[in-house]
């Protein structure tokens, strides 16, 4: 009996189907007409006021406990009416990533001194590559631009203290693109110079990160916190100081390449910890076993708008495995994430220029092997 009903309302769903098919496809028409009449009289695509008008007649029409589902379903119908308009208009899609271009380039970077978790990355990486370090993350940018080295490669994301988010606005005003990445784990010692002792230490160095990330052992001791551009330039700072009052967070290889006796060994709040490294480089590079793809995006600074985009990548099916926002400036955010699949893949490129069509910025960042 309930195996009957069930198959009775699923065949009439399929009914109601049937007729909002030729109804989608009547209005995708009209918007292409739209388009024509908006090149006639040099309007742009977007009219936010009839959009507007548009969910809220929308929510208005149903019931209250379904005005948001109709609501997102008008939302998902304008995007693709936009994204048909912009076709008609321009004769191509809202998002254009260029064709992979694989470089033959013998030179990586990293930032920070020799011993840097950076230098671990590029290795992991391009281990037959010459590696090259820069002291500022906008350097390693700067290199990768002027064709100095091939690849950079800088860390993003930590996993116990989150994103890094001068990378993410450099990555945005640089314009290079994701063409990789790697996990590093991080075991954070204590190191100083032979023969000083715990209690001889009155001073600190590392980076932001490693004192972030040592939070839990460091509030155990009065030390003065003196910040330095990576945690290997902070242990080649303390082997260079003629006393012993001053110690560095850093790595074991840092410890061995200057000389250091490691204090305290695994200092880090979290035994899991790992920080995310992604490689830069001018030009995109993805095959098809690339699966990752990092997009960038602003919305319209009003209630829902970020839901909304979102929910074209739900639609398709397309897994969100992260999303950063960053500030931009009058209120409005940035947003950075990272999709589950491949940028070749028909339903994850349509549900981008829906995506896109609902934004006011969006930039597709890479497609990459994760």
């Amino acid at each position: 009996m309930i195996k009957d009903d069930l198959a009775a309302a699923r065949a009439e769903i399929d009914r109601i189907d049937k007729e909002l098919l030729p109804l989608f496809c009547e209005r995708m028409k009209q918007a292409e007409k739209i388009a024509d009449i908006k090149r006639s009289g040099n309007l742009g695509i977007m009219d936010e006021g009839r959009e507007q008008e548009v969910l809220a007649r929308a929510a208005a029409a149903v019931p209250e406990d379904l005005s948001g589902d109709a609501v997102a379903l008008m939302s998902s119908l304008i995007a693709s009416s936009r994204r048909r308009q912009k076709l008609r208009l321009t004769g191509s899609d809202t998002v254009v990533f260029p064709k992979p271009e694989k470089r033959e380039h013998t030179v990586a970077g990293y930032q920070g001194v020799a011993g840097a978790w950076g230098e671990i990355a590029a290795e992991t990486l391009y281990p037959q590559c010459e590696l090259r370090n820069y002291p500022y993350f906008e350097d390693v940018f700067g290199a990768v631009t002027q064709n100095e080295i091939g690849w950079g490669v800088l860390p993003i994301e930590n996993s116990r203290t989150g994103a890094i988010g001068e990378v993410y606005d450099l990555l945005r005003r640089h314009g290079c693109y994701i063409v990789g990445q790697t996990w590093v784990e991080i075991r954070q010692c204590l190191m100083a110079k032979p023969d000083t002792k715990l209690e001889d230490v009155r001073e600190v160095l590392s980076h932001p990160e490693g004192f972030r990330q040592c939070h839990l052992y460091l509030k155990k001791f009065a030390w003065d916190n003196t910040v330095c551009t990576n945690t290997a330039v902070a242990a080649e700072t303390v082997a260079g100081r003629s006393d012993k009052r001053a110690a560095a967070i850093g790595s074991r290889r840092a410890a061995e390449r200057y000389g250091l006796t490691i204090l305290a060994p695994d200092i880090m709040d979290s035994a899991d910890n790992k920080t995310r490294f992604i490689a830069i480089a001018k030009e995109p590079w993805y095959d098809e076993e690339s699966n990752t793809v990092s997009v960038t995006f602003s919305t319209a600074h009003k209630s829902g708008a970020l839901c909304r985009v979102l929910e074209t990548f739900m639609a398709a099916g397309v897994n969100l495995t992260r999303i950063e926002s960053r500030p931009a400036g009058n209120g409005k955010y940035r947003f950075f994430t990272d999709l589950q699949s491949n940028i070749g893949d028909e339903r994850t490129l349509s549900a981008l220029n829906q995506a896109a069509a609902l934004c006011e910025y969006f930039e597709v960042l890479g497609c990459y092997r994760s």
